[in-house]
């Protein structure tokens, strides 16, 4: 039985934050390589256990993929609200008798 594994995962779906974020997660259980060839990332998952079982892996991948489309997901939320939240923060913070509104 080995001790790690690897993933292939597609940069132009998802970017380097959102692959940042969902691995982060497994440092606690796992050593981290990640290798960029091209649009593809292949990240290295190697348990620091001395083995672990293949229903174990399976998790950590469920979860992983999970994560994947949970920040992918977040990443596209804060983009689409960026300028609404940009409105709220000016209007919280305005001087309510010197703020003028633009149409």
């Amino acid at each position: 039985m080995n001790n790690f594994f690897f993933i292939k995962i597609d940069r132009q779906i998802y970017d380097d934050a959102v692959i940042s974020k969902a691995i982060y997660w497994h440092t606690a259980n796992f050593v981290i390589a990640r290798n960029i060839n091209a649009n593809t990332e292949t990240i290295t998952f190697q348990s620091k256990k001395n083995e672990f079982l293949e229903t174990e892996k399976e998790c950590v991948l469920q979860k992983i993929n999970q994560d994947l489309n949970d920040y992918k997901l977040r990443q596209i939320i804060e983009q689409e609200t960026n300028d609404i939240r940009t409105i709220l923060y000016v209007k919280a913070f305005a001087n309510n008798d010197n703020f003028v509104e633009y149409e």
